[in-house]
């Protein structure tokens, strides 16, 4: 059994949910808890970033195999009248706040089913990472379906949208900023040829190494969006541009 963990938390609250999830399986039928896989897929997703958070399990999800647990936590409405949620997807669950950063991904393996966690009452208003969604993980790790934690729902939408055609090429979105900088855009099919961005020549290219050092590049990355980048530099810096902010690419 594997589990993936997500969040923004930074140091040693993940470090809890995985204690409460193996506390929970720990002396079950066969141990279960010694049966558990945890990959930490990412915990420095900037802070309250619910597109960001939800990108990085877009883009991770679908290389795990069938059957794997995805907690996924960037939930800046903890505490709140905001569902939690598991979702079930081409074979995979979903764990997480109902505030869109799980759909994506979800989506993305087939026709997500979402069912309501109600929260137990002594669960603390400011982690439901540890409180809730960890032992909801646990009780489908012991064999639960997810229909028995809650009521079916329609979970809250999140959409990176598509680039548009304009007179003179395309109008994109900045979705997500790695940590090289690299722009990353809702665009899934490269333009023809180079294109211009604020005046400044993107050379198309397969691999960074095809430009000459800092010379800005546009690419297809290996998650399957557009990205802009400088060879050995830093894109977001140098075009100063940063996650929602919207461009166009001036076909030449």
């Amino acid at each position: 059994m594997i589990i993936t963990l997500l969040s923004d938390f930074g140091s040693f609250y993940p470090a809890q949910m995985k204690g409460v999830i193996l506390s929970r399986l720990q002396g079950g039928s066969g141990n279960e808890a010694s049966k558990i896989t945890f990959v930490d897929i990412a915990h420095d997703i900037p802070a309250q970033n619910v597109r960001a958070g939800a990108f990085a399990l877009l883009s991770t999800a679908r290389f795990f195999p069938s059957g794997s647990i995805h907690i996924a936590v960037v939930d800046p409405g903890v505490g709140t009248a905001r569902r939690g949620l598991v979702l079930e997807s081409g074979g995979q669950i979903f764990i997480g706040p109902d505030n869109g950063l799980l759909l994506p991904a979800a989506r993305s393996l087939g026709r997500p089913a979402a069912y309501e966690i109600t929260p137990h009452p002594e669960a603390s208003c400011t982690f439901h990472g540890r409180d809730v969604f960890a032992p909801a993980a646990a009780l489908i790790a012991s064999g639960q379906q997810p229909e028995s934690l809650g009521p079916r729902v329609r979970p809250k939408d999140l959409d990176f949208g598509e680039a548009k055609r304009t007179a003179r090429g395309l109008e994109a979105a900045v979705i997500y900023i790695d940590r090289f900088g690299n722009l990353i855009l809702n665009l899934q099919k490269l333009p023809g040829g180079d294109v211009m961005l604020m005046g400044i020549r993107l050379k198309r290219v397969r691999t960074y190494a095809e430009g000459r050092r800092i010379e800005p590049l546009i690419t297809l990355g290996s998650h399957g969006f557009a990205e802009i980048a400088i060879n050995q530099g830093n894109a977001s810096e140098a075009f100063r541009l940063k996650v929602g902010d919207r461009i166009e690419l001036e076909e030449i």
